[in-house]
């Protein structure tokens, strides 16, 4: 579940040079090799999108926030879905049944990974964040292709994005994962 976790933080590690829309959606090929040589290969798509919700407090006034909501649709090996808005991360699995949800354990902190991407040449951005390091490739529209990096359990994980589409509109509810009635559900 940390791979889950991790794959939605990861994709937010952006370089303050890398121009990233309110919204997008690209598809993706996940290669997850542990430190025994076995490899796991995931194909699916990603969509994203920050929304700006607006609260009032007791007195009246209006607060505006963003939030950054990741909907990852894996549709190989396995069917799954991975819902985020950077505190509950949901895991709708098709073929177990199942429905998990999870809070994660620290808010995605944008502004503390952009601050720390470094340009390395034309395409490649480096990023350090929590102790974790991040190669992110840009292609020749300026647009994320790559991410590697070697998450807390020692896997290497690279993530190849393609067909990659900024300022897609989505439907609010999209964005959400929701599971058919009768599947299990497990709280973590």
């Amino acid at each position: 579940m940390k791979i889950l976790i991790i794959l939605s933080i990861s994709f937010l590690v952006l370089s303050a040079e890398i121009t990233l829309p309110s919204n997008f959606t690209t598809n993706f090929q996940q290669t997850i090799t542990n430190d025994n040589g076995k490899v796991i290969k995931y194909k699916g798509a990603v969509y994203f999108e920050d929304i700006v919700e607006t609260t009032s407090d007791d007195s009246g006034v209006e607060h505006s926030y963003k939030r950054s909501l990741f909907k990852w649709n894996y549709r190989e090996p396995s069917k799954k879905e991975v819902c985020t808005d950077g505190v509950q991360l949901t895991v709708v699995d098709h073929d177990l049944e199942q429905v998990a949800n999870y809070l994660v354990d620290e808010a995605i902190d944008l502004k503390s990974i952009l601050s720390r991407a470094n340009k390395l040449t034309l395409s490649d951005y480096q990023a350090s964040y929590k102790n974790i390091e991040y190669l992110i490739t840009l292609d020749d529209k300026n647009q994320i292709s790559k991410i590697v990096y070697v998450d807390n359990l020692d896997n290497h994980v690279k993530i190849i994005f393609s067909n990659m589409r900024y300022n897609e509109v989505f439907n609010s509810n999209f964005l959400v994962c929701n599971a058919p009635k009768g599947y299990d559900r497990i709280k973590g």
